[in-house]
């Protein structure tokens, strides 16, 4: 004849299940503040990539304005030193995108505190179910 269990193992069950099922509800809180974080990052990011196509488009108005002052030049080449600048701008912009488009990136997006204590937690009451 088997014994039944003693009312505590049944009580510790439940215990450990009610703390197991509220770490899991904190967990969750914890990726939603964490989503909420990556996505102000993701806006940082675009707005990174906004700054860059606005030098870009800028660049592209010094080429065309370096074509002008090529008519017009005296001195040092208007043309040459306006494809410096335009050079030097393309540079910036391309650095801002590039920029932007690493905090865009899905990696950078990850909440990975929330699944490192996931599954920190998930090992903790593997363990104390066992």
């Amino acid at each position: 004849m088997q014994a039944e269990p003693a009312p505590g193992v049944f009580h510790a069950v439940g215990e450990t299940i009610g703390r197991a099922t509220e770490l899991i509800q904190i967990e969750f809180r914890l990726a939603k503040a964490e989503l909420a974080e990556k996505a102000a990052r993701a806006g940082a990011g675009l707005a990174l990539v906004m700054v860059g196509a606005i030098l870009l488009s800028a660049a592209l108005f010094l080429l065309l304005q370096s074509i002008v002052l090529g008519l017009i030049a005296a001195g040092m080449s208007p043309v040459a030193a306006s494809l410096l600048v335009a050079v030097a701008t393309i540079a910036i912009g391309l650095g801002f995108v590039l920029t932007g488009r690493k905090q865009l990136s899905a990696e950078a997006l990850v909440p990975d505190r929330t699944l490192n204590d996931i599954q920190r937690d998930t090992a903790l009451v593997k363990e104390k179910l066992t």
